[in-house]
Parts: structure tokens; sequence; C-alpha cells
């Protein structure tokens, strides 16, 4: 079996100092690091599409050998990085290497892959309804519980802001799919973006259940009870600014130093006021957090005075 993938537990700090490593036009490094650079992306959920599409075209210019037949793959990513970043031009190079690569012979059924990349171009043009049609006709029609067909009529329904819809068709994917965590989790941001914190919650219960050892699922579920205690509303949890205190806790067990589960976990502190018995864990919070920053340079250092401002209002 695979191993899980550990995430960072400082995602944007670590991609910074990889970031330095590579050099900002990465000219200079290797094949390895690039490669792993755009892994590391993946891994953790980072959306840098130019950073994919700098990196993944001088992979391709310069070391294709290096990347054998991964070379497909990368060109996918460039393709979807490049629509995301506004690189027309580039995606449209990689869709026609991939085209000359995988489209069939007249007669056979064309290639699945081609088409939802078709689709997403359409989409990218905000023709929606072709796209839809791709889908629906061209790819549904032959594999009906194809996952990336429904999940890209779902990000049409959510790019034409029709979010009744596409937390309707998200719901629906997750029935046919429910161990899909990044699913539950793009489910779970929708109604967040709604306002409507409970239904997310009990999104992000699900991809905890799922993946009980990634610290980074404990940590959203504790920001969304941090946010409903907030707004003052308890979701079904009778003390939710408690609760996100033990899950910030949770995620630091899992991911020792992770800045965003300190800082949760010291504004908890401060909601639920400091008494005696929390002292000591108040504090121990502040140092780490000083620690933490202090290591990310002179940005962090700035950044800590701010925080610490915060910490004391």
């Amino acid at each position: 079996a695979m191993e899980p993938i550990q995430p960072s537990a400082n995602p944007l700090q670590e991609l910074q100092e990889r970031l330095e490593k590579l050099g900002i036009d990465g000219k200079s490094a290797g094949a390895v690091d690039k490669k792993d650079f755009i892994k590391f992306m993946d891994d953790n959920k980072i959306r840098k599409p130019e950073l994919v599409v700098r990196f993944g075209q001088q992979l391709l210019k310069n070391h294709s050998s290096f990347l054998g037949e991964d070379e497909w793959d990368m060109r996918e990513k460039v393709l979807i990085a490049a629509l995301d970043s506004g690189e027309y031009k580039v995606a449209m190079e990689m869709y026609g290497s991939l085209e000359a690569k995988f489209s069939k012979p007249k007669g056979e059924p064309p290639s699945r892959r081609l088409k939802k990349l078709e689709a997403m171009i359409k989409e990218h043009n905000g023709a929606y309804d072709s796209a839809t049609k791709v889908y629906t006709d061209e790819i549904l029609q032959h594999d009906k519980v194809n996952p990336s067909g429904f999940r890209r009529l779902y990000c049409i329904a959510k790019a034409q802001g029709n979010y009744s819809d596409a937390a309707k068709r998200l719901n629906y994917y997750l029935k046919l799919f429910p161990g899909d965590i990044e699913g539950w989790i793009e489910l779970a941001e929708l109604y967040v973006s709604v306002d409507r914190l409970d239904f997310a919650k009990f999104c992000y219960e699900e991809a905890m259940m799922l993946a009980p050892q990634d610290y980074r699922y404990p940590l959203l579920y504790a920001d969304t009870l941090y946010s409903l205690a907030q707004k003052g509303r308890k979701g079904s949890v009778k003390n939710p600014m408690e609760l996100a205190r033990m899950y910030y806790i949770q995620s630091l067990e899992l991911a020792p130093g992770n800045t965003r589960a300190l800082l949760g976990l010291a504004m908890c502190l401060r909601a639920l006021k400091v008494t005696p018995q929390t002292q000591n864990l108040f504090e121990w919070t502040e140092a780490e957090i000083a620690r933490a920053y202090s290591k990310a340079g002179p940005t962090g250092r700035k950044l800590l005075g701010t925080v610490r401002a915060a910490l004391k209002q």
C-alpha cells in the first residue's frame, strides 16, 4: 500500500524556503528539485499556478528524458495551471502535444482524458453550455461514474455563481464517491462561502474520519467551530469555543509547530479568558508562536509584533 502523504506543518513557509533554493527563475536548479517542488505544491494543495507553469515548462523543455512517461502527466498539469493563471497560449501548446499523443483513430471512442481537457478549455473561455455538453454527452454518457466529469459539472455551477446547484452536484458526487477527501473539503469551503458553517462542520468531520493522521482537517474543523462561537452560534455543539480549543491541540499533536493551529489555540484561550489552569498553556503557545515567526526571517519577525498585539487585545 502507498504511504499516506505527510503534509508540511507550515506549507507556505516551506514553499518560500524551497523557492529560494530553486532561485526565482529556477534556471540553474536541477530536474529533481523542480519536479519535487511541483509535487510539494500538489501534496500540500498549494494553488500557485504560475509556478507550476514556470517550472513545468522548464522540465518539459530541458529535461524530457528525465521525465520519461511522466512527461504527459506534466503536460496536463501545466495545461491546467496555464488555464488557471491566464496563460492561454501555453495551455493550447500543451493541448496540441497531448492531442498528438492520445487522439484515437476515426471510429474508435475518443480519449476521455482529451475530452476533459477540451471541455476545461471551453470553461476557461466561458462556453459553459458547450463544456457541460462534453461532460454529460461525451464523458458521463460512456462512463456513468467518471469522477472528473462530475467534479467539472460542479465547477461550472460554481463558476456561474449558482451555489445551490453546485452544492447539489457535489453532494450527489459524494454519495457516489464518499471516500474523496478533496470533495468533502470543496463542499465545506462552498458552505463556508455562503455562511453555512453547520454544514461545513459536518464535511470536515467526514474528512477527519477518512484521514485521522492529517493535521489539516482538525485544524479546519477547529476554525469552523471558532467562527461559530464568534458569531454566537452553536451549530449543534454545546460549547464550540471549548471544542475548537481541543481540535487545535489535536492538530498540533499531529503537526507540532504548525503556526495556524498555534494562533487558533491562542485566540481560543483569549476568548475563553485565560484562567490559572490555562495560563501555562497560553504562555507555552505564545512562546511557540514567537519561535515559529522568528524562524521565518525578517518578514516573520516583523509579523510577530502584529500577532502579539492582536493576542493582547
